[in-house]
C-alpha cells in the first residue's frame, strides 16, 4: 500500500512539473496520449488504495476522473476529455461482448421465471413510483410550471423509464474485480444485461406516448413501431454473424485476440451509425441499430454457440484491467461539478426513490418467483448502478425535447451521478454478504 501511495505522488508530481511548468516562458502543450496514460497510472493507483478500505476500485477510478480533472486538481482540461471520449464508445462495445459472453443459456433456462418477474416487477414499481414523485416535486422544477396535468404526467414518465436503466459495464467490473460466481451473482448480471435490451424498447414507447399527450392532434404511427422492432431483429442477426466471425477467429486464425476484438468493437460502432444514415438518407428509414445490442448477440452466440465460451471471456478477461480504468476514469473526468450543483436536492430525491422502489420491487418478485431469501434480500443491491445507457438516453431526451429537455438532462445526471458512486459500493457489499465473492 506504502509503495502504491508513493508510486502515486511521483505519477502527480511529475505530471505537475509537465502541465504547470512553462520552459522559455512558454505553456507546453499536453497532447491527449500523455492525458490518457497519466489517467490510467494514476486511476490504477487510487482505486487500489480505496480497495485498501473496502471499497471498489471502480469508484477510486471514478474518483479519480473527477478529482484530477478540469473541477478541481486541473492536470487536464474539458478538451482533453472530450479528445478521449471515442474511447467509451470503444470500452463500451468491449463490455458488451463481456456481458453477452456472460448469459448462458442454461443458467437463463433455470433462472427464467426468476428473471421474468423481476424485470417486469422491478420496472413496473421503479417506472410509476418515480413518476409519481417526479409529478408531486414538478412544483419546484420552473420548467414544469407553466405546463398543464397531462403534460406534467408525460415529462414525469420520462424521469420514470431513464431511472428504470441500470449498468451493465459497473456491475460486470465489479464481479471481475471480486471473481464473484453463484446463484446471486448469474440472477443479478442476467436481470442486468436483459434490461439494456427491455429499456431501449421501453423508453421508445414512453418517448412516443409523451410525444402523443404533448402534442395536439399527434397519432401514434404503426410505422414506428415496426421500425423499431426492425432495429431488434437487425442488431440481434448482425451480433449473431458477428460473434460466427468470433468463433472463426478463435478456431481459424492465430491473431493477437485483444487487438482483434478492440477492433470489431470500433468497426461495430462506425457501421452502426453509417447504415442508421444510409438507410435515412436514401430509403427515408429511421433505423437506429444499437451498437450495444450487436457487441451482446455477439459475446451470447460465441458463449451458447459454441465450444469456445470460456476461452473468450478468459481473453477479454485479460484485457479487461485498462479498459475498465480507461472507461470510468474518463466518466468521472466527465462529470459536471456545476451540475451536481444546480440540481443536487432533485437528483438525491430521485436517487432515494428509486433505490426504495427498486428494493421494494425486487423483494415481492423474489417472493413471488420463489427465490432464496439470501437472493431476494440482497438483489435490490445489485441494481442501483446506472451510467452509459442512460446517458444515452438522455441525450436522445435533449434531441426530441430542445425545449426542457437540458433541464431534466440536468437533474438526472446529478441523480446518475450520485447512483454511479453509491452503485459499485452497495453490489460489492452484496457479493460478499452472499458469499459468492472470491476476493
Amino acid at each position: 500500500m506504502v509503495q502504491r501511495f508513493l508510486s502515486l505522488l511521483l505519477i502527480l508530481a511529475a505530471m505537475a512539473s509537465i502541465v504547470y511548468a512553462t520552459p522559455f516562458g512558454q505553456p507546453g502543450t499536453i497532447s491527449p496520449a500523455l492525458v490518457l496514460g497519466f489517467m490510467l497510472l494514476a486511476a490504477y493507483c487510487i482505486g487500489f488504495l480505496l480497495e485498501q478500505k473496502g471499497l471498489p476500485r471502480i469508484t477510486g477510478y471514478i474518483f479519480a476522473g473527477l478529482l484530477l480533472g478540469p473541477h478541481f486538481l486541473n492536470f487536464y482540461s474539458k478538451e482533453a476529455v472530450l479528445d478521449l471520449s471515442f474511447l467509451n464508445s470503444l470500452a463500451l462495445a468491449f463490455i458488451a461482448f463481456c456481458a453477452g459472453g456472460e448469459l448462458k443459456l442454461a443458467n437463463l433456462r433455470s433462472k427464467l421465471k426468476s428473471i421474468i418477474f423481476l424485470i417486469s416487477g422491478v420496472t413496473s414499481v421503479v417506472f410509476t413510483g418515480v413518476t409519481l414523485v417526479v409529478f408531486l416535486l414538478s412544483g419546484l422544477m420552473p420548467f414544469m410550471s407553466r405546463f398543464d396535468t397531462v403534460t406534467k404526467i408525460a415529462v414525469s414518465a420520462i424521469f420514470g423509464v431513464i431511472a428504470v436503466a441500470r449498468s451493465p459495464s459497473s456491475a460486470i467490473a465489479v464481479i471481475s474485480e471480486t471473481k464473484a460466481k453463484g446463484n446471486y451473482t448469474d440472477t443479478v448480471l442476467s436481470v442486468t444485461v436483459a434490461m439494456d435490451v427491455v429499456i431501449i424498447i421501453f423508453f421508445a414507447v414512453v418517448m412516443s406516448a409523451c410525444e402523443l399527450l404533448m402534442t395536439p392532434g399527434s397519432s401514434l404511427s404503426p410505422v414506428f413501431l415496426l421500425d423499431l422492432l426492425l432495429e431488434i431483429v437487425v442488431a440481434f442477426v448482425l451480433g449473431f454473424l458477428l460473434g460466427k466471425l468470433i468463433i472463426f477467429l478463435i478456431e481459424k486464425l492465430k491473431v493477437e485476440f485483444p487487438v482483434v476484438i478492440t477492433a470489431m468493437g470500433f468497426l461495430v460502432i462506425k457501421f452502426s451509425h453509417l447504415i442508421g444514415d444510409y438507410l435515412q438518407g436514401h430509403l427515408d428509414m429511421h433505423v437506429n441499430l444499437e451498437p450495444l445490442l450487436i457487441c451482446m448477440a455477439a459475446g451470447f452466440t460465441v458463449q451458447n454457440f459454441s465450444k469456445h465460451g470460456s476461452t473468450f471471456l478468459h481473453r477479454m478477461d485479460n484485457v479487461s484491467y485498462p479498459i475498465y480504468i480507461a472507461f470510468f476514469a474518463i466518466t468521472g473526468a466527465s462529470i459536471n461539478v456545476e451540475v451536481l450543483k444546480t440540481a443536487w436536492f432533485l437528483g438525491l430525491v430521485i436517487v432515494i426513490t428509486r433505490i426504495i422502489m427498486i428494493y421494494i420491487g425486487s423483494t415481492l418478485s423474489g417472493r413471488l418467483s420463489g427465490d432464496p431469501p439470501v437472493i431476494f434480500r440482497n438483489t435490490w443491491l445489485g441494481f442501483i448502478t446506472q451510467a452509459g445507457v442512460s446517458l444515452g438516453l438522455l441525450a436522445e431526451v435533449v434531441r426530441r425535447f430542445p425545449e426542457f429537455g437540458p433541464a431534466i438532462q440536468t437533474i438526472l445526471i446529478a441523480a446518475i451521478t450520485l447512483n454511479q458512486v453509491v452503485g459499485p459500493i452497495a453490489f460489492k457489499f452484496a457479493l460478499f454478504k452472499v458469499g459468492e465473492a472470491k476476493r
